[in-house]
Order: structure tokens, then C-alpha cells, then sequence
């Protein structure tokens, strides 16, 4: 009984000190800021002390121009920000390889990256999981659209 005990405790331990979440201190909230502009699926431009500043949605990725869903997944985003004042907060890198600011966009209590995922506009950004502080937090919305076959899931999967 006191082997079985102590092993379990042992495994407990050992879990716990196995993680699975990137560790990275998060950036405070910045804004509010006026939304001028959505690009695409994840893509948007902001007004930031007087300049206007394009965006890309950090950890997802939406259909391209060509790709089935891209029209669903940027309206899906102007019905969300389109402007509006939304907050942003800054991923582990600052800028993407475009120059576009890399942030997690959220609206009122929503993140809007994980809302664009969970939904089925968006996918999870894999490519970049090292650079992508709340990775696990969308991949599991990922699973949850794809198990439920939500929107690109269903729609473009055939």
C-alpha cells in the first residue's frame, strides 16, 4: 500500500513538473484603439497615436484570397472589429516578416484570435509555435472546430 502510495506521488510530481505551455511573461494590454481597416482573415489596420498601423493576428493563420473560406473568415473579422476599439497585446516577437505588428486583438472579453479558431475561420499557426505565447490555448480551440467540423472544417474538407 505505501509502494503504491509513493509511486503514484512520484508520477504526480513528476507530471507536474512536465510542461506543456510555452513560458513567457505576458505583455500588458495596450489601447483602446480604433480598428480603420481588415485586410483579410488576419490581417488588420489600427489607428495608433495618429498613425495607422497594420496588424497580423498572432498564432493563426485564415484562408488566402484563392482558398476556400477566405470570405467567410473576413467578414467573420469585420463583424467583430471593423471599427471598433479593441486592445492588443504584443506576442513573444514584436513584428512578423512583413513588418506587421504580431498582437492578440481583443474585443470587450473576447480574444479574437482564439474566437476566429474555435469558430472555424481560422486555423492554428503551427509553423510558429515556438513564437506563439498562447499556442496551446488555440490549438486546442483548433481541435475543438475540426472535432466539430465548425466552418473550414466542414465547409472545406471535402
Amino acid at each position: 500500500m505505501k509502494k503504491s502510495i509513493l509511486f503514484i506521488l512520484l508520477i504526480l510530481i513528476f507530471l507536474s513538473s512536465c510542461t506543456t505551455e510555452i513560458e513567457t511573461e505576458e505583455y500588458p494590454l495596450e489601447g483602446p484603439y480604433k480598428v480603420v481597416a481588415v485586410i483579410d482573415g488576419d490581417t488588420a489596420d489600427l489607428e495608433i497615436n495618429g498613425t495607422i498601423e497594420r496588424l497580423r493576428f498572432s498564432g493563426i493563420n485564415t484562408p488566402e484570397t484563392d482558398e476556400c473560406y477566405y470570405q467567410e473568415a473576413k467578414d467573420e473579422l469585420k463583424r467583430l472589429i471593423l471599427n471598433k476599439s479593441v486592445y492588443i497585446q504584443r506576442d513573444i516577437s514584436n513584428k512578423g516578416n512583413y513588418g506587421r505588428l504580431l498582437r492578440y486583438v481583443y474585443v470587450n472579453e473576447t480574444l479574437v484570435n482564439e474566437h476566429l479558431v474555435e469558430n472555424g475561420f481560422a486555423r492554428c499557426y503551427h509553423k510558429y509555435k515556438e513564437d506563439t505565447s498562447k499556442y496551446y490555448q488555440l490549438a486546442r480551440a483548433e481541435a475543438y472546430a475540426n472535432q466539430t467540423n465548425l466552418g473550414l472544417w466542414d465547409e472545406c474538407n471535402h
